[in-house]
């Protein structure tokens, strides 16, 4: 009871925030199907299955790639499709329910994280605002878990605020507990998101640097390096083959297109605006990558008040936090094109608005500082709380999705990839080795064995007349055969070659050869009856990973033995102000929430039919009897050579669509001579077969102005065109500008010197 007694009741009321923010999660059934969402869930159910089979820690996908296979799990950082399995007894049929127990974890995980951390700048009332801060950041609530529904990355960044608040108590001399929390913190989010991970790692780099010479707490230096040293041994078993054998997989993760960072950045006018309501009539939400402005605010007004009082002793420690939130605004904004063109690997980031996640984490002091000093009243503080989380409530109304998922068996997994939207969980065919010259096709004989398994993965149109080849045994990291044959023959398989995969014949390894242009495996087979198992084991990468990560558990548990315990190690007792108000204004925003947010078109709304609301400039045209414009948005028509002209269009499918249309927009002058342009494959981010025709579809384009482009007027030519036909679809008819293949829009754009 005395232990109870002396919980810090603000915990409670910050997993009573986190819990708030998952309200989607757990209010409605199901997961979306147009989001990063799905391919998180056929990862965790794939793992699933070979969990099931006893493979332990699966490093190979054998049901990606139509049945072929690939080694995804070697190089995506794993631990949320394990923990995802774990919540729910490694049952892969239930990925949908563990996914979600995954996002509604990472919501409470963030919420205690930031309120942990901002406890240690603003006590207990400053840990509140944090917590709500960070919890109902646009990018923690709404983009990352709801419009990306990226479940790694969200797990990761969840706890960037916890790893922060040990480490902070790493550097004043926390003992065994702090230690042993600072090393597995910051482990399990390299493991759960690589480039997250990769993100922390350099924040607590120039963190214990600022610890060490600016704060002057050398002391505690090579505690901290010790504890980095293990984080680097622990995750050896996943870093060290991903080091080793990147050579091995294709990553196509950089260049022009999609994923050219260049084309990602936020204009800081986006990057401080509201959330504003979501209009569930489009397929896809149009919020932009905002880091929330009444966080902003919280945060710029602790900077001033800390700034003011140099003399207060946390003023320095604040102010890495400051200095860091300034870093990553930078990385955000297009002012940092230079840093990214020139910093080597910053590339692979693709997004620079991905550290959008580490600045809600980082600002988290300063509004927590704030909070306490600066917001006296108890009531202050509850009114800046309240205007806070009813400024977020647009990012609790989500875009609706269906109650049932669909299809998680295996054979359900490769329907998906007959959709064409991704295969092997991605659009771009990453981690597929390098030896596949050709994405091969996907075999009939595999996806019918698929119905009646095992599933078989021979080519049985290469065996020679009189022999025969019988699956005996089967898991997804080994497959036994009983073969007979009246002659030696070359065994071929529809199933990617890779590193570790070996086959024994009567338990003697054979040399295996790789069939190009698919890149299959095959393997000479003696005449006669054999045995013949066909195993992926580990490689010696991952065989010294394994042994540097067991070496690391052990320095762990040699450090637990030896720290002794500290008073960082110790909750913080707490101030003693009664935290009933700040509970009951929890209450009422739950209440507020059910009974006037989900009862109006506040927070969210619909566009009627035909029509979407959001458009800036309404200009329609029909092309052919397939789509229709329905108008436009034009950013800036006042632009220098250099810069980015930003049009974002709207359209509609005007009836059910079996071919994928692509997009164009045209900066011309005078017409017929082009000065720059931007062509969209899949306008709006998804084939034009598969868009509803009760939605609307928002397409946006980035037209980088060339520097030599002379001064003068624009116009802005729109068009669609079948790539594979090479032709153009007519325009039946327009509002304004219409020609025969291509529509003018009714916005004149201006370019200075």
């Amino acid at each position: 009871m005395r232990k109870l007694r002396a919980l810090d009741k603000g915990l409670l009321l910050a997993l009573a925030l986190g819990f708030l923010a998952a309200w989607p999660f757990w209010s409605r059934p199901g997961l979306p199907q147009a989001t990063d969402a799905e391919l998180h869930i056929y990862r965790t159910a794939e793992l699933g299955y070979s969990l099931r089979e006893g493979i332990l820690y699966p490093r190979w996908a054998p049901d990606f790639y139509y049945g072929h296979g690939y080694p995804i799990f070697n190089y995506y950082a794993p631990f949320t499709y394990h923990l995802a399995n774990w919540l729910t007894g490694v049952q892969p049929e239930m990925a949908v329910v563990g996914v979600k127990r995954v996002f509604i974890l990472a919501h409470l995980l963030g919420a205690v994280g930031a309120y942990l951390l901002g406890r240690e700048y603003g006590q207990q009332r400053g840990g509140l605002l944090a917590a709500a801060s960070f919890a109902f950041s646009p990018y923690v609530v709404l983009i990352n878990p709801h419009i990306r529904g990226v479940l790694a990355e969200s797990f990761a960044v969840s706890l960037i605020p916890l790893t922060l608040w040990l480490w902070e108590r790493l550097w004043r001399g926390g003992g065994r507990w702090v230690f042993t929390g600072a090393v597995l913190s910051a482990a399990v989010t390299l493991l759960s998101h690589n480039l997250t991970g990769l993100s922390l790692l350099a924040l607590l780099v120039l963190f214990s640097l600022w610890q060490g010479w600016v704060l002057g707490r050398k002391q505690y230096f090579g505690r901290a390096l010790a504890a980095g040293l293990l984080v680097a041994l622990v995750t050896a078993f996943f870093l060290l083959p991903f080091i080793l054998e990147r050579s091995y997989i294709r990553l196509n993760v950089t260049g022009e297109g999609h994923y050219d960072f260049r084309g990602h950045f936020v204009r800081w006018q986006a990057l401080f605006s509201p959330l504003r309501p979501l209009d569930w009539a489009a397929t896809a939400p149009q919020v932009p990558m905002s880091a929330g402005f009444a966080q902003l605010l919280l945060a710029l007004s602790g900077l001033i008040w800390w700034g003011r009082s140099r003399l207060r002793g946390q003023w320095r420690a604040l102010a890495w936090y400051a200095l860091g939130t300034a870093l990553l605004i930078l990385l955000i904004l297009p002012a940092s094109t230079t840093l990214w063109e020139r910093l080597p690997g910053l590339e692979f980031y693709q997004f620079p608005w991905r550290f959008l996640g580490p600045l809600a984490a980082l600002w988290i002091p300063l509004i927590a500082g704030w909070g306490y000093a600066a917001l006296r009243p108890r009531w202050a503080l509850g009114g800046v709380l309240a205007l806070l989380l009813l400024a977020s409530l647009p990012g609790l109304y989500p875009h609706p999705w269906p109650a049932e998922f669909g299809d998680l068996s295996r054979r359900g997994m490769i329907d998906f990839e007959l959709l064409g939207r991704a295969r092997g969980t991605t659009s771009t065919d990453d981690f597929i080795p390098t030896t596949v010259d050709v994405i091969p096709l996907y075999q009939e004989s595999v996806l019918a064995s698929y119905q009646n398994p095992p599933v078989d993965r021979v080519n049985r149109h290469t065996l020679p007349e009189g022999a025969t080849v019988t699956i005996v045994e089967q898991r997804g990291n080994l497959t036994r055969f009983d073969v007979a044959a009246p002659e030696a023959f070359t065994l071929r398989l529809y199933q990617f070659a890779f590193p570790g995969w070996r086959v024994y014949v009567d338990g003697i390894e054979v040399e295996t050869a790789i069939a190009r242009p698919e890149g299959f495996l095959t393997t000479p087979i003696p005449a006669g009856s054999s045995e013949v198992v066909v195993r992926f084991q580990d490689t010696p990468a991952r065989r010294w990973g394994w042994g540097i990560a067991l070496v690391g558990l052990l320095g762990l548990l040699v450090a637990w033995l030896r720290l002794p315990r500290s008073a960082e190690d110790e909750a913080t007792t707490p101030e003693g102000e009664c935290l009933w108000g700040y509970a009951v204004l929890l209450a009422a925003f739950a209440l507020f929430k059910v009974g006037v947010g989900d009862t109006t078109p506040w927070f969210h709304y619909t566009s009627p039919p035909g029509v979407a609301l959001p458009v800036q400039t309404t200009q329609t045209a029909e092309f052919g009897d397939q789509l229709k414009l329905f108008g436009f948005d034009v950013v800036d028509t006042r632009l220098s050579p250099g810069d980015t002209l930003w049009v974002t269009l709207y359209w509609a499918a005007q009836q059910p669509l079996s071919t994928n249309y692509q997009v164009f927009v045209h900066l011309i002058r005078p017409e017929g001579t082009i000065w720059t342009q931007s062509d969209h494959l899949n306008p709006g981010g998804f084939p034009t077969s598969q868009w509803p025709v009760e939605r609307y579809v928002w397409d946006e384009h980035r037209l980088p102005l060339p520097p030599d482009l002379p001064p003068g007027e624009y116009q802005l030519s729109v068009g669609v065109y079948l790539l594979a036909a090479n032709e153009r679809l007519p325009v039946r008819s327009a509002s304004w500008g219409q020609r025969a293949d291509h529509v003018l829009l009714e916005q004149i754009i201006y370019v200075g010197k």
